[in-house]
């Protein structure tokens, strides 16, 4: 069984979740105030980690960087894992 963090913003103390608490890919990841782990709606802010990445809890999928940008302000998103390495993907 794995076991799942929160992942707090050192700068802002919140934690990331996905936006709305979306299980499709290409939702947004942003930061949130932490839930309590009573609240129904935790899932969304729980990740694990399984070699390289890091999957959210509720959807299974990982944080991915959208289209591998790697300028300021990239949009972070989850996405279903690619079968082969991507660089945006993994750690």
């Amino acid at each position: 069984m794995a076991n799942y963090y929160w992942i707090i913003a050192q700068h802002s103390g919140k934690v990331i979740e996905v936006e709305g608490g979306s299980v499709r890919n290409c939702a947004k990841i942003i930061q949130y105030t932490k839930k309590s782990e009573d609240d129904p709606s935790v899932d969304t802010q729980l990740w694990f980690f399984d070699g390289g990445f890091i999957i959210n809890k509720r959807s299974g999928l990982v944080i991915d960087v959208l289209n591998g940008n790697i300028n300021n302000n990239a949009q972070i998103i989850q996405h279903k894992s690619f079968p082969e390495p991507v660089h945006n993907q993994e750690l």
